[in-house]
């Protein structure tokens, strides 16, 4: 399966603020961490914060944290809210059917 950067950013936003769960974390602060887009990244948070992974505070001492413990958050889960537009196997993209197996002479 191959992931979009979008989740990709994503992911590595997961496990940077996992790492220090009770601290905040600007969009430019990881930007310039992860060497990638301050805008994008800031997408990105947003789609998390959306979906309930991340609470965000604007502001001085504003920023994002985890909004649930580290070991409550699942993989899967965060694929499927950031890939959403995605299939996750070619054989689930739109107008394709070829997710059986063929059958073989036997």
């Amino acid at each position: 399966m191959r992931l979009t950067s979008f989740t990709d950013y994503g992911l590595r936003v997961l496990m940077r603020m996992a790492g220090t769960p009770d601290r905040a974390f600007t969009a430019a602060d990881i930007a310039a961490e992860f060497r990638i887009s301050r805008n994008h990244l800031a997408k990105v948070i947003s789609a998390l914060a959306s979906a309930g992974l991340l609470q965000t505070r604007r502001g001085g001492g504003g920023g994002a944290m985890l909004a649930r413990a580290p070991a409550d958050i699942r993989l899967g889960d965060v694929v499927a809210i950031l890939e959403t537009d995605q299939a996750l196997v070619e054989c689930f993209a739109a107008g394709v059917n070829a997710c059986t197996r063929p059958r073989t002479a036997g």
